[in-house]
């Protein structure tokens, strides 16, 4: 058990720690970008890290506090999710391909990077939203 806590702490702290290293490197590029450092943003950025750590330590807190013994997951649940991802994958692949064949029906013989981006942002909210609908059923 001792070692167990340790490794959910060790985990924890190497989150954090690049986390802070990313938003460091984000604000570093912005700068360099701009010409000009602003340092004031790197204590919002630790303060911002630090307190969504301890939101999420605390929600799991609470929720293992009034959820002891129930499991996460069972095999209906597995069943449930195994099924949605299928249907998800089959979904994401014959929609794509109508879309690239209408588009080429259409003439269209580039497409812009940036609106991919929005079609696979919007595809992963969709998808994970799902996910999370059918985990909680």
């Amino acid at each position: 058990m001792k070692n167990k806590k340790k490794w959910f702490w060790l985990t924890w702290g190497v989150i954090l720690i690049c986390m802070q290293i990313g938003g460091t490197l984000g604000i570093y590029i912005i700068g360099r970008e701009e010409g000009v450092f602003d340092y004031s943003l790197l204590l919002s950025m630790f303060g911002g890290t630090l307190g969504g750590l301890v939101l999420v330590l605390l929600f799991m807190y609470l929720r293992k506090k009034r959820k002891r013994k129930l499991p996460e997951f069972d095999e209906r649940s597995m069943l449930l999710m195994k099924r949605y991802f299928l249907g998800a994958l089959y979904f994401v692949f014959i929609g794509s391909a109508a879309i690239v064949v209408t588009l080429a029906f259409l003439g269209v013989e580039t497409v812009e990077v940036g609106m991919l981006a929005v079609y696979l942002s919007i595809l992963f909210i969709i998808v994970g939203m799902g996910a999370l609908v059918t985990a909680r059923l």
